[in-house]
């Protein structure tokens, strides 16, 4: 998948709109006050999800809108500059996301074996987030071969409600990503309220994640569906400019000084110099030399070039020496 602006970060809100209209309007302003890229909701229809014997399935109902609303959303986020996206859970509720023009889809975890709606969704050829959190390597890889005509990013992490620090396993995003050779994000699920809820996110950009999901919601206070793990409007917008500054120190994974290293390097190595006074013929030893900092064009900054080389002529204690010092 081609990521335009890395890291790319989506506010996901997932069921945090609980079914009203206002409460999407109200999540797309705060999107775009916070400085995110895109928008993630969870649009679905129940039936497509569950059963009326699941325990959640009356929750699942009343979150069900009109689509005409969710095609007034889309058409906000884009005049807001955000990309929409929403996870989808069948195939009615896919097309009808795919007729109003969403940029994409989110693939969950529970639809990882859902061969149906993984080839559905592959025939869009739209931009594709597949969770992999809670899955097997040979699951992944059978829904990447059905999903070989979408652009696909593998996003990493679960929801615990919240993810305990530990069970993060960051270091698996590497394993993701040497496996798969695919972009990886990093669906972040730490309590809201906590100090590594900001800096966790900063360790995942560190392992090679390049899309960032983090859960938004309006206030903690109001303790809308999904906010355990959801950080606030200004703290979100604070967390994604920090976010960004710090992947220019991630910089390239090649090892070629830059051009401020060798200036750094220029200013710091230290030139061969006398120990003791060295007499025209003597051969130098190792312990005839010693290491010090100096501003002379004439210095040598290899002791290796020096050892074993005669003196061509009467070299002083504690001074440079030079290329014509040596023969």
């Amino acid at each position: 998948m081609s990521i335009e602006k890395i890291p790319f970060i989506i506010a996901e809100i997932a069921q945090g709109y609980e079914g009203k209209e206002n409460l999407v309007g109200d999540f797309l302003k705060a999107a775009h006050r916070s400085g995110a890229e895109a928008i993630k909701f969870q649009i679905f229809h129940a039936d497509e999800l569950a059963l009326p014997d699941y325990k959640y399935y009356q929750l699942f109902k009343s979150l069900e809108l009109p689509l005409k609303v969710w095609e007034k959303a889309l058409k906000e986020a884009h005049d807001k500059g955000l990309e929409f996206y929403s996870d989808v859970f069948g195939i009615e509720s896919f097309k009808e996301l795919q007729e109003i023009g969403i940029d994409g889809f989110k693939i969950h975890t529970t639809d990882i074996n859902n061969i149906n709606l993984l080839k559905e969704i592959s025939s869009s050829r739209k931009k594709v987030f597949l969770s992999t959190g809670g899955c097997s390597q040979d699951e992944v890889s059978q829904a990447l071969r059905i999903l070989e005509k979408s652009e696909v990013v593998l996003m990493y992490g679960f929801q615990a409600e919240p993810t305990d620090i530990g069970d993060n396993n960051l270091n698996r995003i590497t394993t993701i990503n040497s496996i798969f050779k695919k972009p990886v994000g990093f669906q972040d699920h730490t309590l809201g309220n906590s100090q590594l809820a900001l800096y966790l996110p900063f360790i995942a950009l560190g392992a090679g994640a390049v899309v960032f999901e983090k859960h938004l919601t309006l206030s903690r206070k109001l303790k809308l569906e999904d906010y355990i793990s959801a950080l606030e409007p200004d703290e979100f917008k604070a967390w994604a400019e920090n976010l960004r500054r710090a992947y220019f120190a991630c910089g390239s994974k090649d090892w070629k000084l830059s051009s401020k290293e060798i200036e750094y390097r220029n200013k710091v190595k230290r030139a061969v110099c006398s120990l003791d006074e060295i007499k025209p013929g003597d051969q130098i030893k190792e312990t005839d030399l010693v290491l010090k900092r100096s501003d002379s064009l004439e210095a040598i900054f290899e002791i290796s070039k020096v050892y074993g080389k005669k003196a061509a002529k009467a070299i002083a204690k504690n001074s440079i020496i030079g290329k014509g010092d040596i023969l």
